[in-house]
C-alpha cells in the first residue's frame, strides 16, 4: 500500500490548539494505532527554536529567524493506506484540520 504524509498547519495569529484539544490528539492517535496503517508521527517545537538553511553559490546561508507567513507546521503523521481517498479520510480526524488544515502528500520511496 502506498504511503501518504499528513502535514498539519495553521496560523497562530488567527487561532491555534485550544485546551481540551489534548484529548482529541490521543483518541486520533489511538485511531491510527489500532487501524494499523500508523508508520510515523512527529510534533514540530514553535519556528523559533528552528533554522533555514540554503546553500547559494556554494555558501551556506543559516537563517535563525524562521517564519512562514501562511502559518506554523505544526507536524506530521505518516499513514500507510489502500489510496489518496484513504488518506484524505485520516486527515479530516486530525485536530489540527478544524481550525487549520492538513495536506495529504504521496510518499515517494526510493528502494536501492
Amino acid at each position: 500500500m502506498p504511503k501518504y504524509a499528513l502535514v498539519f498547519q495553521y496560523d497562530p495569529a488567527v487561532t491555534g490548539p485550544s485546551e481540551g484539544e489534548i484529548a482529541d490528539w490521543l483518541a486520533c492517535d489511538k485511531e491510527v494505532r489500532e487501524a494499523g496503517v500508523f508508520v510515523y508521527e512527529a510534533g514540530f517545537h514553535e519556528p523559533g527554536t528552528a533554522r533555514t538553511v540554503s546553500v547559494r553559490d556554494g555558501a551556506t546561508i543559516v537563517d535563525d529567524d524562521v517564519a512562514d507567513p501562511a502559518g506554523v507546521v505544526a507536524g506530521l503523521y505518516v499513514v500507510d493506506v489502500a489510496d489518496i481517498n484513504a488518506a484524505t479520510a485520516w486527515a479530516a480526524k486530525i485536530p489540527t484540520a478544524r481550525y487549520g488544515s492538513v495536506d495529504v502528500r504521496p510518499i515517494v520511496e526510493y528502494h536501492g
